[in-house]
């Protein structure tokens, strides 16, 4: 297997929040792009995924962060793929700061999609070859389930635009972080920063769509909330869920 890769990103202006630190949709970039760039050096470009009529999507991520670097700063994110489970591509990231501080690690879980079917495929050969993967995984990585509540505290609609769609055809991943942190109320945005979250991608969504955002606020404790995520098509159908560990600052 090829064993990790590791490329460093600076945070400017646009990846920062108002209070200058690195936006969680900033990180989740990092992390698409620093896997895309690994693939890239093995020869698993996009295009000639396109080519072949296949994509890599994210099924599942789970991101835990320690702290959040700050604007100008320059951290470093490594990446390794973990192996092959016949439909599932096991990846996990380390980042880390100028010092070597681990900020943050995550993992995750993805499907090869046919994408004229819009419909998981098996994993092809070629693909063990150029991760140098002989054999696929014993079990499954454990990746922990989401919270399952009932009705919702707070919700908000979002039409997907033309700049919400990926090269995949649908909406990219990231809008859905965007659009459940839309969906809290401002002052849990302001006064706490997410430190875990996790999230699983049920169905796409694709320009024109309309979807509705939910999100039921559970308290932990006086420094933590859990707030757990429904994001739902016009017809009802959940496209994908997230749950989010928030910290007081």
């Amino acid at each position: 297997m090829s064993n990790n890769f590791t490329k460093k990103y600076e945070i400017n202006y646009h990846d920062a929040d108002y209070r200058l630190k690195c936006k969680l949709s900033s990180i989740v970039n990092f992390l698409c792009d620093v896997g895309n760039n690994q693939s890239e050096v093995l020869g698993d470009t996009i295009q000639n995924l396109m080519e072949k009529n296949s994509a890599w999507v994210f099924y599942k991520y789970d991101i835990n962060m320690f702290k959040y670097p700050n604007y100008r700063d320059v951290i470093s994110i490594r990446t390794e793929p973990i192996g092959f489970k016949k439909f599932y591509a096991f990846r996990k990231y380390y980042i880390s700061g100028e010092n070597g501080e681990l900020l943050g690690e995550a993992v995750a879980l993805f499907f090869m999609i046919n994408l004229e079917k819009r419909r998981p495929m098996r994993i092809p050969s070629r693909e063990y070859e150029l991760y140098s993967i002989g054999s696929d995984l014993e079990k499954n990585i454990d990746m922990e389930d989401i919270v399952k509540v009932q009705g919702e505290d707070y919700f908000k609609e979002f039409n997907t635009r033309y700049s919400d769609i990926d090269s995949n055809g649908h909406v990219n991943n990231v809008k859905y972080i965007q659009w459940a942190i839309e969906s809290v109320p401002l002052d849990i945005v302001k006064e706490y920063e997410i430190r875990r979250i996790k999230v699983v991608f049920e169905k796409e969504t694709t320009y024109g769509d309309t979807v509705h955002v939910s999100a039921t606020v559970l308290k932990e404790d006086e420094k933590n909330i859990i707030t757990v995520h429904s994001i739902k098509s016009k017809d009802g159908r959940e496209v994908t869920k997230l749950e989010a560990i928030w910290t007081r600052q």
